[in-house]
């Protein structure tokens, strides 16, 4: 009894080892990445592209009008250069994805059936099965031609914030990537109708049936860079681990997602996955999240302070989101040309580390985990995405103390058991002793007698040869 009782401890202990363990790795888990170096002028590079994309041939990327289609032909232009695939093609030209779409621009008019262009670009993997697909992608169009006022005054935003940087990014990696091996099928993505509510991203989405979908294993978007104080990767409302690994292979760069960020009430679409919407959710991955496909979102903004009730992008700034104050000269005097070059190489050598061939094993791994990993949203609010993660680690400590009690208690009882026991056992040998003693009172008068016979006999027990045991 004892030894099966000692088993069911050791069992029982052993597996609360492991719990315990599970949680604290669970917690604290690194994710081991190899820092990939690469030409520091990939920075340059990019606002290179950035200062074309501003300039008067295409700065005006409005939705609708012929400055999109313009903008959408030189990004296939230079994609085709770079010897990247077009996935679709139209009589405009190799890589563009044509489609129509209804908007209300900002000045309150309707447009109906706009001609709206996603320009899609492909390489194969290196593998003869590939092991997915990623996407990288933004959005490429502006506000240039919105009006500003009753009188019919336009912006003339070029728009380098949103999203010319991202542009300008994107092209670079492209650059850098087009004679790299990888795991996985990349897609380059540039969308239109990002300032109308990402439009062409939808309009992508609401074309993968379910097969292709599930083959994306991650959406990697550029969205509003080169004019915050920080960037940052948003890869949903809990933790998960190809979250770790992308912050991981940014090391030094990137700046971590508060938990009391600012957090917008409205929701986007009719099947949305969230009742609530932050920054960090708001562009082109939103419908890709929304179908279960794993994304992040790398944006630059300030989520340290709270002068927006949405976002703040610089410290001590008003800000150019949606306004007539994103240009390229304005990101200048804002932030300075290094510094918004800076910015823009460090997203990209980030990037390039988490793409590596060296890397790919661990972020496969990662990759793996990533949908069983997604958050399930759908009764969440702003303040609930925290508070789950804190609940779930509350009834975890609380298991492992439930645990912890019922051992003890078992091992008290049955050790009281285990005494009472030996104590009964040690009782019931005493009395046995005293049935058998050998100078059990007997009549006085009768002891002498008694005695002497007694010793006759043992005399001649002890005479008789063959009772000795020696002999």
């Amino acid at each position: 009894m004892m030894i099966e009782f000692k088993k069911i401890c050791v069992v029982a202990i052993a597996l609360l080892a492991v719990l315990v363990m599970a949680f604290f790795v669970g917690c604290t888990s690194r994710v081991e990445v190899r820092t990939v170096k690469v030409d520091d002028t990939l920075g340059d590079r990019a606002y290179g592209y950035l200062q074309m994309l501003s300039g008067e041939e295409l700065n005006n990327r409005t939705l609708g009008t012929q400055g999109a289609l313009d903008s959408a032909k030189y990004i296939a232009g230079v994609m085709t250069e770079l010897g990247y695939e077009g996935v679709y093609s139209t009589d405009e030209g190799i890589g563009l994805q044509e489609f129509k779409t209804t908007f209300k621009r900002f000045d309150g008019a309707e447009v109906t059936d706009a001609p709206a262009y996603n320009v899609v670009f492909s390489k194969k993997s290196n593998l003869e099965k590939s092991k997915g697909e990623i996407i990288l992608s933004c959005s490429y169009d502006n506000l240039y031609n919105e009006k500003s006022d009753i009188s019919g005054n336009l912006w003339g935003a070029d728009g380098s914030y949103e999203s010319g940087a991202s542009v300008a990014l994107l092209l670079t990696l492209a650059e850098a990537l087009k004679d790299k091996s990888c795991d996985y099928d990349l897609t380059f993505a540039f969308f239109s109708g990002g300032c109308y509510g990402w439009k062409g991203a939808m309009n992508y989405v609401d074309n993968l049936d379910r097969t292709k979908l599930d083959k994306i294993s991650l959406v990697l978007n550029f969205a509003m860079l080169g004019g915050g104080d920080n960037w940052y990767i948003y890869t949903g409302e809990s933790a998960n681990t190809y979250g770790k690994y992308l912050n991981t292979s940014a090391t030094g760069y990137v700046s971590a997602v508060p938990k009391d960020r600012n957090i917008g009430q409205f929701a986007l679409t009719g099947d949305t996955r969230y009742n609530y919407s932050n920054i960090g959710m708001l562009s082109n991955q939103y419908y890709f999240d929304v179908k279960g496909v794993p994304t992040a979102n790398i944006l630059s903004l300030n989520w340290k302070i709270n002068d927006n009730p949405l976002f703040s992008e610089m410290k001590g700034k008003d800000n150019v989101y949606h306004t007539q104050g994103d240009t390229l000269q304005n990101m200048i005097e804002r932030k300075g040309e290094d510094q918004i070059k800076t910015q823009l190489f460090e997203i990209i050598e980030s990037t390039l580390t988490a793409l590596d061939e060296s890397n790919q094993e661990t972020f496969t791994a990662s990759l793996d985990l990533a949908k069983s990993e997604m958050t399930n949203a759908g009764a969440q609010n702003g303040n609930s995405a925290n508070l789950t993660n804190i609940i779930v680690k509350i009834i975890l400590i609380a298991g492992l103390i439930a645990i912890s009690f019922v051992i003890r208690t078992n091992l008290t009882k049955n050790f009281d058991k285990y005494i009472q026991a030996k104590k009964a056992k040690e009782n019931a040998g005493a009395e046995e002793e005293e049935k058998q003693e050998p100078f059990e009172f007997k009549d006085e008068h009768n002891d002498a007698a008694d005695a002497g016979e007694s010793i006759q006999q043992e005399e001649k027990s002890e005479n008789k040869s063959q009772d000795d045991p020696f002999v």
